[in-house]
């Protein structure tokens, strides 16, 4: 008698430990065109359990498609709930039929109940909604923004290559005046700065006259387009007359200035006052005499 009473108590107890059938609900049995459909499929299973539900993928039936499917997993009291739900819609009128779904427990088949599911079409009162004519299709006028937003590309390369022609034609007009003005302006200028200069004042004769005589050097190079300042003096200036550069006077002019340097850088020679002003104001005139094209320049005494 008590091993009866105990076979009945283990069976019972199986039961509860075991999963139980499937529980299938469905959400609603009738909706319109295109609403959703929820058909949900819950067992009840311990943590060994192994649970196979149906995987469907576009239809359910030839009139019924799903949207998707999702499982969920609840525990409560040490019990696994594990839940599919297959979320589908129908787009013709008419009724039609959920089929069954096989659901695997531990190897052990089980199968929903199939359903049943009405789709009523949409009423529309044609009397009380009022038709209107089919509109022809306006063309809204661009304004500047659109034509930017459209061709902006090309803006941005006109606007490129209009800075390069700017850029181009500005470069050739700065090196037209540079080329035209360097020879004797830059020369004037240098010769004004070393006027001012305090060489004179700290006996600096050698930098003094190596300075003057490097401004003339450069100058003829850049006005005649030869090598003057890789010559040597009497060189530079058997080069000057033989070419017709410069006459007589000028000659002998530079031929002082270049051996005022000469004797200053080699033998420390100290001219005067008056000799190195003498010496600035041949080589003003020799560059305002051969020099082209700009008004005369004449170096002013400072005060």
């Amino acid at each position: 008698m008590k091993f009866k009473i105990f076979i009945v108590y283990f069976s019972i107890v199986s039961i509860f430990i075991h999963a139980q059938a499937p529980v299938s609900t469905i959400s609603t049995d009738y909706i319109k065109f295109g609403e959703p459909v929820t058909l949900k499929v819950t067992v009840k299973s311990n943590h060994n359990d192994t649970i196979i539900f149906p995987t469907v993928k576009d239809t359910l039936s030839a009139k019924l498609e799903v949207l998707r499917q999702k499982k969920d997993t609840l525990y409560k009291d040490n019990i696994r709930f594990i839940s599919d739900s297959i979320i589908f819609s129908a787009y013709e009128e008419g009724t039609f039929t959920v089929p069954s779904q096989r659901i695997l427990i531990n190897s052990r088949e089980y199968y929903t109940p199939s359903y049943k599911v009405t789709v009523i079409p949409v009423s529309t009162d044609s009397i009380r909604t009022p038709l209107f004519d089919i509109k022809t299709i306006v063309k809204v006028p661009k304004n500047s923004w659109d034509y930017l937003q459209n061709y902006w590309q090309y803006i941005v390369l006109i606007i490129f290559i209009v800075a390069i022609i700017i850029y181009i034609v500005r470069r050739k007009k700065k090196k037209s005046v540079i080329h035209k003005t360097y020879p004797d302006v830059l020369a004037i200028n240098r010769l004004k700065k070393l006027n001012k200069s305090n060489y004179l004042d700290k006996n600096l004769y050698k930098k003094y006259y190596s300075e003057l005589a490097s401004i003339l050097k450069e100058y003829m190079e850049a006005r005649w387009d030869f090598p003057a300042t890789k010559l040597l003096s009497d060189d530079l200036l058997e080069c000057l007359k033989k070419e017709r550069w410069i006459d007589g006077q000028e000659a002998e002019n530079l031929s002082a200035i270049f051996k005022t340097a000469d004797l200053a850088k080699f033998a420390k020679f100290k001219p005067t006052p008056e000799e190195t002003k003498i010496h600035m104001d041949k080589a003003i005139n020799f560059i305002n005499q051969t020099k082209t094209d700009s008004p005369k320049i004449k170096l002013q005494d400072e005060s």
